[in-house]
């Protein structure tokens, strides 16, 4: 074959100048064969038996002294506020968080301000989580300004046109 070089010619180098790649006195590359090392073998040594956990009775506070126990308690305590464990896991909201009474507010806006009316229904007559609250106070004050809207245009009564 007219101008394609064979591997011999890539050997070759021109006169005068060194090879591009020197050759590598080992061999490399990604699929050599490896070589087997051998193995540290060392003495297995029995484990070390741990003693059993005795129990501790919490400190007793000195006088005028309260010890608030910090870092791993052995005995789990629950934190009370205001008579409310602070421990107990509140579960997330509906509707990706936001909660029924933001998704109602925010449907209002595309269905026709129905949603605002469930929404006011919900506040007044149905019993919630305390976190609904604001969303459902939003629906009741817009449905109470489209509901007023409403009124003022059957009567053609213009305030600011």
């Amino acid at each position: 074959m007219a101008g394609c070089s064979s591997d011999a010619d890539l050997s070759k180098t021109p006169a005068g100048r060194p090879p591009r790649f020197p050759p590598s006195p080992t061999p490399y590359g990604t699929f050599l064969p490896q070589q087997q090392v051998p193995l540290p073998t060392a003495p297995l040594l029995p484990n070390p038996t741990k003693p059993p956990l005795q129990y501790q009775p919490p400190p007793q506070p000195a006088d005028g002294y309260l010890a608030i126990p910090v870092g791993y308690q052995s005995q789990p305590y629950s934190a009370v506020v205001d008579g409310i464990p602070m421990n107990a896991r509140v579960p997330p909201l509906p509707f990706c968080g936001i909660g029924v009474g933001w998704a109602l507010f925010v449907a209002g806006f595309i269905f026709a301000s129905i949603p605002w009316y469930v929404g006011a229904f919900i506040l007044l007559f149905v019993a919630q989580d305390y976190r609904e609250k604001p969303g459902l106070i939003a629906c009741s004050i817009a449905a109470v300004l489209a509901i007023l809207s409403l009124i003022l245009s059957a009567f053609n009564f213009h305030v600011f046109w």
